[in-house]
């Protein structure tokens, strides 16, 4: 009976323990001998499983290859990398190696020669809780450094180089508060009218529209 017993705790231990672990996935942009550029993103197969059937549906593939094309389809739709403000990263040619950890492979263009700023966005995996993606750019000249995309930061990030390092950089509330994912919020819409309207009034008291109102 106490086998039992401790058997059962065990158990439910590890039952408790793999529904706290967090679902870490990892993408790399790295730069090749050849000056060409791949992205690879790692995660566990379940991660992609569970992604797969809930955007396209539980019977959306019949055989690997099926669901190779899905994983390839829904990564290009969920990861935006932009450099210097202006160059788009463009995926082609993924190609999948499936396997307990499973990974994705692109290639790509449009990295430009020198990268002064990057912004980068994955929401691969935002649906499954508590996920975060570690993000690394390991190029010629630049250090190996890693950038934690979670629900925290919306799962993306602002990095400028700053003496061959990449450095986040802070989003101000301002331009925050035009984020697509921001302005879905009725408060911060609300917030923001306030500051339009305030704007407004005192550009208008500034072209004497509105008379400034008179101290005591």
């Amino acid at each position: 009976m106490k086998r039992w017993i401790v058997s059962l705790v065990l158990v439910a231990w590890a039952s408790l323990a793999q529904a706290h672990q967090p679902a870490i996935s990892t993408v790399i942009l790295a730069e090749k001998s050849d000056q060409s550029w791949i992205l690879q993103i790692r995660s566990p197969l379940t991660s992609f499983e569970y992604v797969i059937k809930q955007n396209y549906g539980e019977n959306s593939f019949a055989s690997a290859d099926e669901f190779k094309a899905l994983v390839i389809n829904y990564l290009k739709e969920n990861i935006s990398i932009r450099f210097n403000g202006n160059y788009e990263l463009l995926l082609q040619k993924g190609t999948v190696k499936l396997g307990h950890e499973t990974n994705v492979f692109f290639q790509v263009t449009e990295v430009p020669e020198k990268i002064n700023s990057l912004e980068v966005s994955n929401t691969s995996f935002k649906t499954i809780n508590r996920n975060q993606s570690m993000f690394m750019v390991l190029g010629e000249g630049l250090d190996k450094d890693q950038f934690i995309l979670n629900n925290e930061n919306e799962h993306s990030a602002i990095l400028k180089v700053d003496d061959n390092k990449l450095v986040q950089q802070e989003a101000t509330l301002f331009l925050g508060l035009f984020q697509k994912e921001t302005l879905n919020s009725s408060f911060n819409i609300w917030v923001l009218g306030v500051i339009l309207a305030l704007a407004l009034i005192y550009s208008l008291q500034r072209m004497n529209i509105i008379p400034a109102k008179k101290s005591n």
